[in-house]
């Protein structure tokens, strides 16, 4: 009888283990509690000057819109690599945040390495909304945050590349505000005069530790980043072709600034700088902040060929550990994502929204009346793509690695050296 019952535990605690290891997590937790209240951690990127007050917003106003659950915000520094950082880290010591921003470039690695429960396994769950996302969300949209056929966890943010810039230098060097570059052949000349006749730098990409602004600029010359096998293939005549123009602005015309994306964006701000590629996310920050007043263009063409750019942001992931956490996390993500919420989250930063009837929303239609970039950003949402998210532990080791080359390339080194040998490491990883 002592065996048997000894074989029962062991049986039990095997299984114990291996359900800990599934993606849906131990429902055996418990949850966190506080007052009676079911605490919901919500762990995300952005600061008091960007984004972070809207956040806020959105959890007070669900803390006050009932008393069975409390939700606390948490802000990590460093974007979505120090978030990441941060979650291995608590993960590691055995906690985790109810609910995990991440960005769309580390689907893969998220998926791969860390407990989450699907949303769809979530809606299964909801007597009042089985259907949610069928009925809330497109299918492309839902694809952001989909690895296969699992449904990692809700698009939140989508961002699309801009070209913002500055009227008044374009005035002072000679050319139409009217008229903005619509080919990177066109930005480089104009950017050229800008600074030949102002002194102004003419054009700045903005430089993250990752390869979304990149991404688009050599996608949309045909290259590809990933091929069906999953193997890096950005080591090609096309990118080689778009990073050489990009190094010839930074290098040979001196008319494109390479610096750090705070640093650059701010000097856009300033005045210092003529173009700024930038994510439609800034909106908001640029609007309110600029002393001029400013324009936005679509993402530049190279001739002759389709714009591809992929979709900036990110995704809401429940992490939680027990079924009563994971609920209440449900109920937080579901409140955020109501129209109202969504459009002043358009608003306040620029990102557009994940539904799509979040644009019939009055104040969504009267800031794209008062904000024409605004308008520029929705127009670039057929032109979207997934940004390029690497597997396993490369994940997080592939977008330092894109930015270390794209220095490499800014500092003079050869396009098609720099790229080869990233391409070459990248494999190797991902073997």
């Amino acid at each position: 009888m002592k065996l048997w019952k000894w074989l029962c535990l062991l049986l039990a605690s095997v299984m114990t283990f291996a359900l800990a290891g599934c993606g849906g997590g131990d429902s055996a937790k418990t949850a966190q509690k506080e007052n009676g209240k079911t605490v919901v951690t919500f762990w995300h990127v952005y600061t008091k000057n960007f984004g972070a007050p809207v956040i806020k917003q959105m959890v007070d106003d669900f803390n006050k819109s009932q008393d069975k659950i409390v939700v606390k915000e948490v802000y990590n520094p460093d974007m979505y690599p120090g978030l990441m950082k941060n979650l291995q880290a608590d993960v590691a010591s055995g906690k985790s945040p109810s609910i995990a921003m991440i960005g769309y470039n580390y689907l893969d690695y998220f998926n791969e390495n860390f407990q989450y429960v699907s949303p769809v396994d979530l809606a299964k769950k909801d007597k009042e909304a089985p259907d949610y996302l069928e009925k809330t969300f497109l299918p492309n949209v839902l694809g952001l945050a989909k690895v296969g056929d699992t449904q990692v966890g809700l698009p939140f943010s989508i961002s699309a590349p801009l070209l913002f810039y500055n009227p008044d230098l374009f005035t002072a060097a000679g050319l139409d505000p009217a008229k903005a570059p619509a080919t990177w052949t066109e930005v480089r000349d104009d950017a050229k005069k800008i600074h030949d006749a102002t002194g102004a730098y003419g054009f700045y990409m903005q430089e993250y530790q990752d390869n979304w602004a990149t991404q688009g600029l050599l996608t949309s010359n045909g290259a590809v980043i990933l091929d069906e096998n999953g193997k890096a293939a950005f080591a090609s005549k096309e990118s080689e072709e778009a990073y050489q123009l990009y190094q010839d602005m930074v290098v040979k015309d001196q008319s494109a600034l390479h610096i750090a994306a705070d640093e650059g964006i701010a000097s856009f701000y300033s005045g210092k700088v003529g173009m700024l590629l930038g994510t439609s996310a800034k909106i908001g920050t640029v609007t309110q902040s600029l002393q001029f007043n400013v324009m936005a263009a679509p993402f530049p063409a190279f001739e002759g060929k389709q714009v591809e750019i992929p979709a900036g942001g990110n995704f809401l992931a429940v992490t939680a550990q027990s079924e009563e956490e994971q609920q209440a996390a449900w109920e937080f993500i579901k409140f955020i994502m109501q129209p109202k919420y969504l459009a002043a989250w358009t608003i306040n930063t620029g990102y557009l929204p994940p539904r799509q009837d979040v644009v019939n929303e009055p104040s969504v239609q009267e800031a794209i009346e008062k904000t024409p970039a605004l308008k520029v950003a929705f127009d670039e949402l057929p032109t979207l793509t997934p940004w390029a998210s690497f597997p396993g532990d490369v994940g997080v080791k592939a977008e330092k690695m894109f930015a270390d080359m794209r220095d490499k390339i800014l500092s003079g080194e050869s396009p098609a050296a720099a790229l080869k040998a990233t391409q070459d490491e990248l494999n190797q990883l991902l073997k």
